[in-house]
């Protein structure tokens, strides 16, 4: 069983809601609840902890009424962020970090994303989505990366482990997964509304 840490301490500046971006309505419900709902219902998938900080202050009061664990990073960045939680929860082994605004995970692609960390022989995973696909649903990304001549975006969801958190550069297999769930990410108002027609889509089909 993988413990995951779910970041959702970032200022969301682009979004210039009047809510913290975890906290955005996304068809009735706040969005990091879709995360969390597609995490809890993976079997691979065991304590399940929510990386706040000082600029997500009621995202932690949310999901600690909801019954997840909480802890408050001090928000110097999502990688220092990470840092931070996995030193200060003294976590040991494989670690899943997933960002909060994947309203479209699924809990068979969390677990599809551990099995092939596990068959693999590295000590780290990376997800990435081709960028045609972001492009195709009408979302952009700010980081495109070039592997094996495919351009790719990163899609927010690692796998690490926590001993080599320390390591400059720590030895990763790349996941490419032509999935639209992962695609789907909130930084603008405008991907909100792309998020929710994506999102009514899925729930009609059933997909």
């Amino acid at each position: 069983m993988m413990t995951v840490l779910v970041m959702a301490g970032g200022r969301g500046r682009r979004l210039k809601a009047k809510v913290e971006k975890p906290l955005l309505d996304l068809c009735g419900k706040p969005l990091i609840c879709w995360v969390l709902d597609a995490l809890k219902k993976s079997l691979h998938i065991g304590s399940i902890i929510v990386v706040t900080s000082i600029y997500t202050p009621e995202t932690s009061k949310v999901v600690r009424r909801l019954g997840f664990k909480v802890l408050e990073a001090p928000g110097k960045g999502y990688l220092a962020d990470i840092h931070y939680a996995v030193k200060k929860l003294r976590l040991r082994g494989p670690v899943m970090v997933t960002s909060a605004d994947l309203p479209l995970l699924k809990s068979k692609t969390v677990s599809l994303i551990i099995e092939r960390f596990m068959e693999s022989s590295k000590p780290a995973l990376s997800v990435m989505v081709p960028l045609s696909l972001c492009t195709k649903l009408g979302f952009n990304s700010d980081l495109t990366l070039n592997i094996n001549g495919k351009t790719v975006v990163p899609a927010g969801i690692n796998i690490l482990t926590a001993e080599m958190i320390d390591l400059e550069e720590i030895p990763e297999e790349k996941l490419i997964l032509e999935l639209e769930e992962l695609a789907v990410n909130i930084n603008t108002m405008e991907d909100l509304k792309n998020a929710e027609r994506a999102l009514y889509k899925a729930l009609r089909t059933g997909q």
